[in-house]
């Protein structure tokens, strides 16, 4: 094939072609109406128009001939004639001429809006083309009242969809052919969707339901002076694609099915529990659906180089649908952790506490966010004449169940470890006599004054949960009198195991009583040598189970600031290199490690937290080697790398790249071991920073075709 062929200009103009098909057809794009051609002798016009024979045509436009392609696209998408102002002319009212100059200027922005979207999806396809623009027009019908693919081409009931085909891959990887017969080829639909070849187009377009009928892997090709064409279902029209049509209606109906039980609720109607928990499990369960569904959505526009910011309306809509499902279902699992870990004695922090009221609010602001652009966009799409789809309802739904329930549901975290602490208690508290109620009720209230409400009700529900005999309170009652003569109290043992004796000596109710009613034993009051202790706000912290105290950060001594802090440094970053952290038995003095290490830290959170991590995890000597290594990178390969990448490389990414590669090829192995390894280990980190080069502009071969092709910034 000559490379001037494939190049060439096609040998009529698209807005010539155009004006004939509007002509002879005179139809949207969007609607299905019959026409005096069939499909075939409408695509075989188009063939002669746009097409040479067997070879591919390409518009060439250079970088400055924008203009063109606008042109082509005003001419695809044109605007209606303006409404008639002679009043000669029209007998319609004042009201209704400014009524229809309303929709007529609505339509022209539309229109306006459309021809930029697919004018910035074709012109950025330049990349793959040095900054020219090789593309061509091709156009697919849509028959609707024929399934039989050996008829579909004899309809006359189709609706037209103008595609740009654009060139991606040439043969021989030189960079210099221009064959992409075999290749793939982008092609962007009337939407400003891209798609990477024929294939990707065929599999996941937006055409209506019905049979596709489109020239041979999107290629005007005259075989004996007959366009060659291929036919296909639409996505649309497929049994998986009206499946899952019929799921979104489904989730939807019973989203706003289960958004009415909370509703009744917060109007004081009467609303049983079992009714209340079957409609949170059916809630949840169609918002899991929604936000899945608008994930993949989301996930499908950026495939397609369509927008995925939140300006966009589509995507506003897919995105509040993935933050408040994620948020929302978020919350309610951990308000069940909560709950569930509360039940189970463990004690939860302030800062996790912190983070469930934060999820819990955040559910109810971004699921009513949801719920407002949800029904705005409905009304929008209402009184514009637009498709209200499955998907827009679906998301309504799922936003507003998640919003009634959050608003229904909503209690701060401490409310909830208070109320989930208070049923436990008072469940095993009923299933004591009197008599064991009374001593159980003196050792919950001493442990509550001791360790305060919160720490106090956990360790009484982790004795509970244990199922201790109520022998153990009997036990107690019968010693309380000497107790008391010996100014001694007893609480509840934070290990759930037995009780503390002034918050000193601890045992159990048996041992207890056998040493001071009979004598057997050691003397276990003996032991206690603490007046009764202080209420809680004079008692200790409480140390939290597995709190690493081999492995941690020593901030600077006063005396350490002997010198000034660097201007270049970031905020905290000065206070690090001063401080020293103990890795198993060893401290290392970080300032050891050099100027260059903490001079390119951007940020000291992530800094602290990345060697905390390291000294948490790995053997001191691996630790140093690893500090060590990233100062040599910083030394011998920052400058030239940052003279290539063009960007700031800090010392907090460098540090994780190279414990990241160490992970992964010499996880447990040792530090002489790693030494031997240096260089290979600098390379690779080396390596993985230059595979992030903006500015590269290489030859790669295509995974899929035969060709290659190349991607140049523009």
């Amino acid at each position: 094939m000559a490379e001037a062929e494939e190049k060439r200009v096609a040998n009529r103009t698209t807005c010539e072609v155009q004006e004939n098909f509007a002509e002879s057809l005179g139809y949207a794009k969007e609607e299905s109406h019959v026409a005096s051609r069939t499909a075939r002798e409408v695509q075989q016009n188009f063939a002669e128009s746009l097409g040479y024979a067997e070879e591919i045509i390409w518009d060439l436009l250079s970088h400055a001939q924008a203009d063109v392609l606008k042109k082509k696209l005003k001419e695809l998408i044109r605007d209606p004639e303006p409404t008639p102002k002679d009043k000669a002319l029209t007998t319609k009212t004042a009201a209704d001429l400014e009524k229809d100059e309303k929709k007529l200027n609505k339509l022209i922005a539309d229109n306006a809006k459309a021809r930029q979207i697919i004018f910035d999806a074709v012109w950025e396809q330049r990349k793959y083309t040095n900054r020219q623009s090789l593309t061509a027009i091709i156009y697919v019908m849509v028959v609707t009242d024929e399934q039989n693919l050996n008829r579909v081409e004899d309809s006359r009931t189709f609706s037209c969809h103008a595609v740009f085909r654009a060139r991606r891959c040439i043969a021989g990887s030189s960079g210099l052919s221009s064959d992409s017969s075999d290749c793939c080829n982008l092609f962007v639909d009337e939407t400003g969707r891209v798609y990477q070849n024929w294939e990707q187009y065929v599999a996941t377009n937006e055409l209506p339901a019905g049979v596709m009928v489109a020239p041979e892997r999107g290629i005007y090709r005259m075989v004996k002076d007959q366009v060659r064409l291929e036919k296909y279902v639409t996505p649309a029209g497929t049994t998986s694609s009206q499946v899952l049509g019929y799921m979104d209606t489904g989730a939807a109906v019973g989203g706003f099915a289960a958004a009415a039980v909370p509703i009744a609720a917060l109007l004081t109607l009467p609303v049983s529990g079992p009714l209340m928990a079957v409609a949170g499990v059916v809630g949840l369960a169609s918002a899991g659906y929604a936000t899945a569904r608008s994930s993949v959505r989301l996930v499908d526009r950026s495939q397609h180089e369509q927008s995925i910011n939140v300006t966009d309306r589509e995507a506003r809509g897919h995105w509040l649908g993935v933050v408040a499902g994620a948020v929302g279902l978020g919350a309610a699992g951990a308000t069940t952790a909560l709950t569930a870990a509360t039940s189970a004695g463990r004690e939860v922090g302030a800062i996790t506490q912190l983070t469930v009221n934060g999820m819990n609010i955040s559910s109810i602001v971004v699921s009513g966010t949801g719920v407002a652009n949800g029904v705005l966009d409905l009304i929008l799409k209402f009184q514009d004449g637009d498709d209200i789809s499955s998907m827009d309802v679906l998301q309504l739904s799922a936003s507003l169940v998640l919003f009634t329930n959050s608003v229904y549901n909503f209690k701060l975290a401490s409310t909830i470890i208070n109320e989930t602490s208070n049923r436990s208690i008072a469940g095993y508290r009923e299933t004591l006599s009197n008599r064991q109620r009374r001593t159980f009720d003196k050792a919950a209230k001493e442990t509550v004054r001791l360790q305060g409400s919160t720490k106090g009700k956990l360790d009484i529900i982790r004795n509970v949960n244990e199922v201790p005999s109520r022998q153990q309170f009997n036990d107690l009652y019968k010693i309380n009198q000497n107790m008391n003569q010996e100014s001694v109290r007893y609480s509840f043992a934070p290990d759930g195991q037995g009780f503390l004796l002034n918050g000193e000596v601890q045992t159990t109710a048996a041992d207890l009583r056998a040493s001071v009613q009979h004598n057997q034993g050691p003397n276990v009051l003996g032991q206690v040598s603490q007046p009764i202790p202080a209420s809680h706000a004079g008692s200790g912290r409480l140390q939290l189970d597995g709190l690493n105290q081999v492995s941690r950060l020593i901030g600077p001594q006063p005396t350490s600031h002997s010198r000034q802090k660097p201007s270049t440094y970031a905020a905290g970053v000065f206070t690090l290199e001063l401080s020293s952290i103990v890795v198993g038995s060893v401290t290392f003095a970080l300032e050891q490690y050099g100027g260059v290490i903490f001079e390119h830290v951007i940020n000291a959170e992530s800094f602290e937290n990345l060697i905390t991590g390291m000294a948490e995890n790995l053997q001191p000597d691996v630790f140093d080697f690893i500090m060590n290594l990233t100062r040599l990178f910083m030394d011998m390969l920052l400058d030239d790398l940052t003279s290539v990448l063009k960007f700031f490389i800090s010392t907090e990414s460098v540090l994780y790249r190279i414990l990241v590669h160490v992970m992964n090829k010499y996880r447990n192995m040792p530090c002489e071991f790693l030494e031997q390894h240096t260089g290979d280990i600098l390379e690779g980190v080396r390596q993985y920073f230059m595979s992030l080069n903006p500015n590269s502009c290489l030859v790669q071969k295509c995974p899929i075709c035969i060709g290659y092709f190349s991607i140049c910034p523009l």
